[in-house]
This record gives structure tokens, C-alpha cells and sequence, in this order.
């Protein structure tokens, strides 16, 4: 398993967070038909933004993860690993991390987001649905 570092992110952490949310986000929300202002963005990005967490692999930033955690389950807002570090496991391996934190993750995934696969692939069910996204689910057996 990648050993992994997550640090909350604070006020400096803004322009990487954007700039990482603009690089992975934007090219799914708009095959959902979703164009956002950067007002938008910037609106989505501050929503809970004490639940930010970066994500570090041998002192290398390599994403972020938003979640908000109580005593039985996870709420995964937003999981985003730099486009440089995509495809490496690096998702599975905070997916697998938060699995070690909570009986269960609740999430939302836009419909057309190869996310969406990753998911399944890591144990999560589809619950529902709405316009744009499945709502999923894990649960410890």
C-alpha cells in the first residue's frame, strides 16, 4: 500500500486547491452539460473548506481530499489526485485509507466521470441518482 500523508490545508493552500480543482473537474462537469463560473468554482471550493485535506507522497503534494467524518461514517465531497499522478493508485490508496477510518462512505460522482468505475471497482454500490451523479455507497462487511 502507498504510504500516504494527508495535512489540512489552510488559508496559503487556496491557489493549489483551485488550480487542482480546475484541472480535474472541469473536463467532467462539462460532459455533464455543467459550466461553471469561476465564482462557481470558487464558491464549491470554500463549501466546507476546513474539510480539506492535502494529500502528500514521499513530501510530494500530489492532490487533495474533502471529507467530513463522524463517529460510524465518512462523507467524501471531493477526492483529486494532480493530473501528473493520475492512473498510479494513488485513489485507491486514499479510498483504502479512509475505509481504515469508518464502518461507512457515503459520495456523489458525476455520471460520466471514469471516478465512477474506480468506485465500483473499490467495493462501493450505487444508491441512487440524480440529473448528474450516482450516489454511492461502502460499507464494512
Amino acid at each position: 500500500m502507498l504510504a500516504l500523508e494527508f495535512i489540512q490545508a489552510n488559508e496559503s493552500d487556496k491557489s493549489f486547491l483551485m488550480a487542482l480543482r480546475l484541472a480535474t473537474m472541469v473536463e467532467h462537469l462539462a460532459r455533464e452539460g455543467i459550466y461553471l463560473t469561476a465564482q462557481e468554482h470558487n464558491v464549491r471550493l470554500m463549501d466546507n473548506f476546513a474539510a480539506y485535506q492535502l494529500i502528500y507522497h514521499d513530501g510530494t503534494l500530489i492532490g487533495a481530499v474533502k471529507f467530513i467524518q463522524n463517529e460510524t461514517e465518512i462523507e467524501l465531497m471531493q477526492l483529486q489526485i494532480a493530473p501528473t499522478y493520475q492512473g498510479q493508485g494513488y485513489g485507491s490508496a486514499v479510498i483504502n485509507n479512509l475505509k481504515t477510518r469508518a464502518a461507512k462512505i457515503n459520495l456523489t460522482v458525476l455520471k460520466h466521470n471514469p471516478a465512477f468505475y474506480l468506485y465500483q471497482q473499490l467495493g462501493f454500490a450505487v444508491t441512487g441518482d440524480d440529473q448528474f451523479e450516482y450516489h454511492m455507497q461502502w460499507c464494512k462487511t
